[in-house]
């Protein structure tokens, strides 16, 4: 599959839309290859560029628009969602980015409670043109790295779920490389566009935990 350079065009500053406090980049650097960082007003082009291109595919597995929405409208609300997850600490929603500043695609941990479990659930989705080279994989891998470190470098959870449809091969390949395992028996049905769709459950725990549960 051919590899596509996204050029972000400079775009004007939106200043209310500010993260609303620093985030750590370095947690979630993977091999100086691929970093995650949150999203950012100038990334508006190229974000676009990448969900036109990848719609049929996300459409398929995860639609990320809301009825009668444009792109435009999608990454401001996608924008917003990222900021209000830094403030409220209930999400961490960040870009995957190459070293030469191609976007790659979104990587969120969603829904981070601290009860008697720290967990969260995650999801991920990447430029359709850039399959096939493991980026979905450093990506998550990352994730879950950023997600278990201890605070206050990283999130300190104990646990990450995410869910897949059955026939997302790909996802689901992407899951147990990045160190996410199968409950056996275990679904849920999501509300994808117009309809309810099954989904397997997988679950993630840190290092010292899947080793003993081995």
């Amino acid at each position: 599959m051919a590899t596509h350079r996204i050029q972000t065009p400079a775009s004007k500053a939106t200043p209310r839309l500010t993260p609303a406090r620093p985030v750590a980049v370095d947690p979630l650097t993977t091999k100086e290859l691929l970093t995650l960082r949150p999203l950012q007003e100038s990334d508006r082009d190229a974000f676009c560029e990448i969900v036109r291109a990848s719609r049929d595919l996300l459409d398929r597995f995860s639609p990320l628009h809301r009825p009668g929405e444009s792109d435009e409208e999608l990454f401001d609300r996608y924008l917003q969602m990222a900021i209000d997850g830094d403030a409220t600490g209930k999400a961490c929603r960040r870009m995957g980015v190459l070293g030469d500043g191609t976007l790659v695609g979104a990587f969120n941990l969603n829904e981070i409670t601290r009860g008697l479990t720290w967990e969260a659930d995650a999801n991920w989705w990447v430029d359709a043109r850039l399959g096939g080279r493991g980026l979905a994989t450093l990506g998550v891998r990352a994730l879950l790295r950023h997600a278990f470190d201890d605070l206050p470098a990283g999130l300190g959870l104990q646990r990450v779920t995410c869910s897949i449809m059955p026939e997302n091969a790909a996802s689901r390949r992407v899951a147990e490389k990045a160190g996410f395992r199968l409950q056996e028996g275990v679904c849920t049905h999501l509300h994808l566009g117009q309809r309810w769709v099954r989904h397997e459950v997988f679950v993630a725990a840190p290092p010292a935990v899947q080793a003993r549960s081995a």
